[in-house]
């Protein structure tokens, strides 16, 4: 390699990848506390902390929600949620997703009805304060 060249790769390209990188997963950090929506191409729809690695084919969702006929719950809200990992199989945390399988990711409002659900149900799920 010439001197140019190497000089070019260490001090521009280098940088310029890492930070490519970084802005590519920025919003996608454990500590963004909103969630995301995944849209299957099924019509399912699953809510949670989004991990988008982009050299894989895969997206990661932990804390995983669905939706569940609001109904069936007594929280009074306008939806109701479900926590995945009750199902008979006891899925363990996380979830994996084909790319392939996606339609739509967006990230879900703070104040929509689907976040109040989530945090009704985390409510809920750690029972009363003590």
């Amino acid at each position: 390699m010439t001197p140019r060249l190497v000089w070019f790769a260490r001090y521009v390209g280098a940088p310029a990848l890492l930070a490519w990188a970084l802005a590519s997963s920025a919003d996608r950090f454990p500590w963004s506390e909103r969630p995301a929506a995944v849209f299957l191409a099924d019509g399912q729809a699953y809510f949670g902390q989004l991990a988008d690695p982009f050299w894989s084919d895969t997206l990661v969702l932990r804390d995983v929600y669905y939706l569940e006929d609001a109904s069936k719950g007594t929280t009074g809200l306008q939806i109701g949620v479900v926590k995945r990992g009750r199902e008979a199989h006891e899925p363990a945390e996380g979830m994996r997703i084909k790319r392939d399988r996606v339609l739509v990711v967006e990230r879900v409002g703070q104040d929509s009805p689907v976040m109040q659900a989530i945090l009704t149900q985390r409510a809920l799920d750690r029972g009363p304060a003590r």
